[in-house]
């Protein structure tokens, strides 16, 4: 189903490619509620979870092996092994706000195919694209 956003210039399915969450240059953001929504679904205390899950840093989850999503489980689908408690960040997207950046949602797009660009902005991509040659 569709999700509708008349906010943003595209419509939205998950075809559950896996491919936001394999991105070697993203980073999921958490903030404390997240890890204790994370820690409660998984079982442990919110000190073990972010000992095993956060980065140093304590503002996002470390990475699997190539850059992946640490709870994202590979088959002939892809799944999210928290998806009831997964973070605010993959809850909300690709509803971003540097998706209104119509170069960053075409980037996006080419990464994500549930995302579909509405007539008026891939024009505009387009246009963008022409300009910057």
């Amino acid at each position: 189903m569709d999700v509708p956003a008349a906010d943003f210039p595209f419509r939205f399915r998950c075809r559950r490619s896996g491919n936001c969450c394999a991105r070697p240059d993203g980073a999921v953001r958490v903030g404390a509620r997240d890890v204790a929504r994370l820690a409660a679904h998984l079982g442990i205390g919110e000190a073990a979870f972010r000992s095993r899950f956060v980065a140093a840093s304590g503002e996002h989850l470390v990475d699997a092996p190539g850059g992946r999503c640490i709870f994202l489980e590979d088959g002939s689908v892809t799944r999210c092994t928290v998806h009831p408690a997964r973070p605010e960040r993959c809850r909300s997207w690709p509803y971003w706000d540097e998706h209104r950046n119509p170069r960053l949602l075409a980037e996006a797009a080419r990464v994500c195919p549930g995302i579909t660009l509405t007539a008026r902005d891939a024009d505009r991509d387009t246009d963008q694209r022409r300009k910057s040659r």
